[in-house]
């Protein structure tokens, strides 16, 4: 009910919500009373003329039915009616603290047969705010040992309250069947597939070398903003977008996954894809780099990074082979983190710590083990050294202490096997630095060390890459445009490991390397300032099976199998000539395909093998085998287009006879009009005619006899 005040227009038509407490039960009057003890009628100006003035000046208040203000307090102790007051004065005290209460805002209903409170307790306050930030700061607050609030808006009891009391059936939703992300991999042509970026466009193939015009197999208008990438094992294609970047992949190319990562500029895989890392400068500091899980596309943790992409060494995390680890540089120390927990990992004391390392420069993790090699400069009287060590548990393997130091880098062999250090050096002077490689054998006891030097010191390394599968690695050296390409072994012989030089091809316009996959063919090539000269070396019998020239050339990749490898011309460094060649493992080029504004060709990965190592041995015995019915199909494919032309030719040769017989059988039909037309004379008839028969000889070429 509603009473008014009189008197005072501005309080004449102000609610007052009348509430009297009964040990702790409200009781509401029945009927509205005055304000004044000689109970007069209310002041209500129904039949008065300023009736309009009045509400255009005082408009009635709007009635609020909700509860928002208010919240319901459990996990009270139940007191007798001797102690009520004071828990009430109690609960009064600590909800005081959030806000201003309402007037005789407290209720504490109680148990009229026991007399015992019921153990929960309604606080209604004066703003909305107050009541959040009591909600906010009491709930679980710890009354005594034995009691503990539990504290809940009145709408959420409202809603606790129209639970029905059975649950409802649970009916599970329609299995939906997932796509698989690896469907490319059962192509019954054991083809690869590679995606390109030109203009505004991009576009996925299925690699088929030989046809003229290629028809892409799934690509669209705006696909991504700037970049496109492959994930580790190519089941996830990568689009970058303004607001993050999305994940593509399946037979049908749906949407998989979304990351927003606001202006991202930069993403890196995990080796077996479990998380992705991005990084954007236009977060804060504190959320420019982040971890993703792939699989549920939850953040996993955000880092500080730098705000300027020159100022970033990427990848700025490095995983170990299986994903169980990831370190990043830090200030003389190595950051390594516990992908499971993202914490770092815990030293002998088994507390969450950095790996201290006063001054180091890179790392490395090894392919196959979680083992990290580093190095570090000279620093006082201290030498530059090079350093081995197990993760988790921090033992060092191996170390080497190396002097007048400039730079240092570190190639892990594929395998693990091997680690070549590159070292530049000053020479005495200083005014000079040269190269040479310290080369260890992993596998051996104690580690033993080799080092690789040359006899022109004044010759620098520009190259150097290992051969993916076997003990060989090549480099190049020079000055240029002529540079000098050699390939050693480190295989064991007799017993006896020593780095050997098996060949060196002289004043080569190379200045890459490129390993096929299989390993045994080297690809060098002459990029940036160079022609685009490319030669295909066979490491195994020592000869060029193939050179050729793709001008302006900016990047090469070879595919997965190794048996084609790609050249491109993009417009991120030339603005003319853009487009990408393909070409076959021997040289021999396969297709050319120009594209105005093509930025980009990247073959799609693929996931390490599931054969095992004897498995893989029966295929290679039985490799010719396979290759009689892939070579089949490389004929017809070669052959797919004077195929398709003979075809053509078939069905013109058909169509003349059919055009043919159509003549003749309209010759037949009217004969008899031709014979009314010659007067009853058969022209047809061959009788009617006298045939002459004449020889004539042609000299087509006169040949003087020797003899």
């Amino acid at each position: 009910g509603r009473r008014y005040h009189r008197g005072n227009p501005s309080r004449a038509l102000l609610p007052i919500y009348p509430r009297t407490w009964a040990h702790g039960q409200l009781v509401m009057p029945e009927d509205i009373i005055a304000d004044d003890s000689k109970g007069e009628e209310p002041f209500l100006p129904e039949d008065d003329d300023t009736d309009g003035e009045l509400e255009s000046q005082y408009p009635m208040p709007v009635m609020r039915d909700t509860l928002e203000n208010a919240i319901v307090v459990d996990g009270l102790p139940q007191v007798p009616k001797e102690k009520y007051e004071k828990l009430l004065k109690v609960i009064e005290k600590i909800f005081t603290q959030m806000g201003p209460i309402a007037e005789d805002g407290i209720m504490m209903p109680a148990d009229e047969s026991t007399g015992l409170s019921k153990g929960f307790a309604f606080v209604e306050y004066q703003t909305r705010e107050a009541a959040a930030e009591a909600l906010k700061q009491t709930q679980g607050y710890k009354l005594d040992k034995n009691h503990t609030f539990q504290v809940n808006t009145f709408v959420e009891v409202e809603e606790y309250m129209a639970v029905p009391e059975e649950a409802p059936a649970i009916v599970p939703p329609e299995y939906q069947q997932n796509e698989d992300l690896g469907s490319w991999l059962l192509d019954e042509k054991a083809r690869d597939q590679y995606v390109t970026r030109w203009a505004e466009m991009t576009e996925v193939y299925w690699n088929e070398p030989g046809q003229d015009k290629l028809e892409p197999h799934y690509g669209k208008r705006g696909w991504t903003d700037t970049f496109v990438s492959w994930s580790s094992h190519g089941r996830y294609l990568v689009c970058f977008h303004r607001l993050g970047i999305i994940l593509f992949g399946g037979p049908s190319w749906k949407k998989l996954m979304k990351f927003g990562h606001e202006g991202v500029k930069l993403v890196d895989f995990s080796p077996c894809e479990r998380f992705l890392v991005t990084w954007s400068p236009l977060s804060e500091a504190t959320q420019s780099v982040i971890v993703w899980n792939v699989a549920t596309g939850a953040k996993c943790r955000s880092f500080a990074g730098p705000k300027e992409i020159g100022q970033m060494v990427w990848p700025i995390f490095k995983f170990s082979h299986q994903d169980e680890y990831m370190a990043r540089l830090g200030e003389d120390c190595l950051h390594v983190y516990d992908t499971d927990t993202m914490k770092l990992i815990k030293d002998k004391t088994g507390k969450h710590t950095s790996i201290k390392i006063d001054g180091i420069k890179d790392f490395q993790w090894c392919p196959t083990e979680n083992r990290v090699a580093f190095w570090v400069p000279e620093i006082a009287n201290n030498p530059a050294r090079v350093t081995i060590m197990d993760l988790p548990t921090r033992e060092e393997v191996r170390q080497k202490n190396l002097f007048h130091l400039h730079d240092v880098i570190l190639f892990w062999h594929p395998q693990g096997d091997f680690l070549a250090v590159k070292v530049d050096r000053h020479t005495k002077t200083k005014k000079t630095i040269y190269t040479s490689f310290e080369l260890l054998r992993m596998r051996d006891r104690n580690v033993a060390i080799e080092v690789l030097e040359f006899e022109n010191k004044d010759i620098r390394t520009v190259a150097f890459a290992w051969e993916p599968k076997g003990v060989r690695f090549a480099l190049i050296s020079g000055d240029g445009p002529k540079y000098n390409v050699s390939i050693y072994t480190m295989e064991t012989i007799k017993g006896t490991s020593k780095v050997r030089l098996i060949t060196t091809l002289e004043r080569r316009p190379a200045n890459k390397l490129f390993w096929c996959p299989q390993g045994g063919t080297l690809l060098l090539a002459g990029l940036g300032k160079l022609s685009g000269d490319l030669e295909w070396y066979n490491c195994n019998d020592l000869t060029t099976m193939g050179s050729d020239e793709h001008f302006m050339c900016t990047d090469v990749e070879w595919d997965p199998t190794g048996r084609y490898v790609a050249t491109v011309v993009s417009h991120w460094h030339h603005q003319s000539e853009n487009g990408y060649n393909i070409w076959s493992s021997q040289g021999k080029l396969l297709g050319r395909h120009l594209k105005d504004k093509f930025y980009g060709l990247y073959w799609r990965p693929r996931p390490p093998s599931l054969l095992s190592e004897e498995q893989e041995k029966g295929v290679r015995k039985h490799l010719r085998e396979y290759s009689r019915r892939y070579e089949a199909e490389d004929i017809k494919l070669k052959y797919a287009a004077e195929i398709e032309k003979l075809r053509a030719r078939k069905e013109m040769k058909a169509d003349f006879y059919d055009l043919v017989d159509k003549k003749h059988a309209a010759l037949r039909e009217a004969k008899a009009e031709r014979v009314r037309l010659c007067g009853g004379v058969d022209v047809d008839d061959e009788s009617y005619f006298t045939t002459t028969e004449e020889t004539v000889e042609t000299v087509v070429k006169t040949v003087e006899s020797t003899e």
